[in-house]
């Protein structure tokens, strides 16, 4: 709701390129923050931090609502700092829910997650376009009345207990952010998630530019059409996530896996096709597998590390997988002068099954005995 408000307000007076700039003023402060904030989850009370962080938002909005139309600097100024705020609620999220959550149950509540995720993404989509093209600050508003919803929901939630911690005194952030990484690197499991998400975020950054410019331009269908594809690709996605949460634990690693090829077959597909509907089809089936992927990839990333890190390891992932998504749209233009959207799009495809097999031959078949036995444990 927020990106599309944004959009439409910049958008009416301004260029894409001024766009562009706000949305980079608006998400790379929160990508620098998105350590600090595993960090922080690591070392204090995650029911407060997701307080703090949800409330501080709700002051942010309402203060857009309130002057952020006096000045295109003033607005990306508090679209930054409320990106900020927002890079603190997933890591907080995933400890609070490692905290209260039964091991045996976790990976369904990680699937429930990634449902919701996909559901608001899409109701946000919706009421975001609606209320935009009525007025972009009344939903700023209801995104603001949204959060405190949210926040009166937290506050009926009881705090985990916090994570065990080594004895001795207490080291320095520097040296819990390098224990962070280290956890990330040492563990194997967590590893080989960190580095398939960066080999996707190198070529699914411009997944929605791509789609958006075959659909539009390549095959010449209209704006609603495109919507459509959205639709179906945000319900299958959802879909995806509701099945995904019933899997044995056993399955999990040769379906993540098997998810990737898929999801890059299908995306190949889609740039193959010179109709709408086998154009649609072929979304469905990807974002049916990456919905896999969603539901499956924090439970192979977490469950086998120490719970006083899980907050520092989800925020590697996150960072190194935006940061990668991010530099792969920035070379998405000048790669795109060169070659055209169908054969970026099927390489981009054909590259993500291949890093699924990769990822099951080096990483996930030698591993599922160590992910087996976590969920007795709790971590192995």
């Amino acid at each position: 709701m927020l990106q599309i408000a944004v959009a439409v307000h910049v958008l009416e007076s301004h260029t894409v390129a001024t766009l562009a700039v706000v949305g980079l003023v608006g998400t790379v402060p929160a990508l620098v923050c998105t350590p600090i904030a595993g960090l922080v989850a690591d070392r204090y009370d995650v029911r407060r931090i997701a307080l703090v962080a949800i409330g501080g938002q709700v002051v942010v909005l309402l203060l857009v609502v309130a002057v952020g139309r006096f000045g295109l600097g003033l607005l990306a100024a508090l679209y930054a700092v409320q990106g900020v705020l927002a890079s603190f609620w997933p890591p907080a999220r995933q400890r609070w829910l490692y905290g209260v959550v039964p091991v045996d149950l976790r990976h369904r509540a990680n699937a429930s997650i990634g449902s919701i995720n996909g559901m608001m993404t899409l109701a946000g989509a919706t009421l975001g376009g609606l209320l935009s093209s009525w007025n972009a600050f009344a939903a700023f508003g209801v995104a603001a009345a949204c959060q405190v919803v949210a926040t009166t929901q937290l506050l009926r939630t009881r705090s985990p207990e916090p994570a065990a911690r080594a004895t001795g005194a207490r080291t320095s952030f520097t040296a819990d952010l390098r224990d962070g990484v280290r956890a990330a690197r040492d563990f194997p499991l967590a590893r080989s998630v960190v580095w398939i998400g960066v080999a996707w975020g190198l070529v699914g950054g411009g997944y929605s530019v791509l789609l958006a410019g075959h659909v539009t331009v390549d095959l010449g269908a209209s704006a609603f059409v495109l919507g459509v594809v959205y639709a179906a690709d945000g319900i299958s996605v959802m879909a995806a996530t509701v099945v995904a949460g019933r899997l044995s634990r056993r399955h999990h690693l040769a379906v993540y896996a098997s998810a990737y090829v898929v999801q890059g077959a299908a995306w190949a597909l889609i740039f193959m096709s010179d109709h709408v509907a086998p154009l649609v089809a072929c979304v469905v089936l990807m974002r049916f597998a990456s919905g896999f992927i969603i539901a499956l990839d924090t439970n192979i990333l977490l469950d086998t590390v120490p719970d006083d890190v899980r907050g520092r390891v989800t925020s590697v992932h996150m960072t190194t997988y935006n940061a990668v998504g991010r530099l792969s749209l920035a070379g998405l233009g000048a790669l795109l002068t060169i070659v055209d959207v169908t054969t970026v799009g099927i390489v981009a495809g054909i590259s993500s099954a291949v890093f699924g097999i990769a990822w099951w031959l080096w990483s996930g078949r030698r591993a599922k005995h160590a992910y087996v036995v976590a969920d007795v444990k709790g971590t192995a």
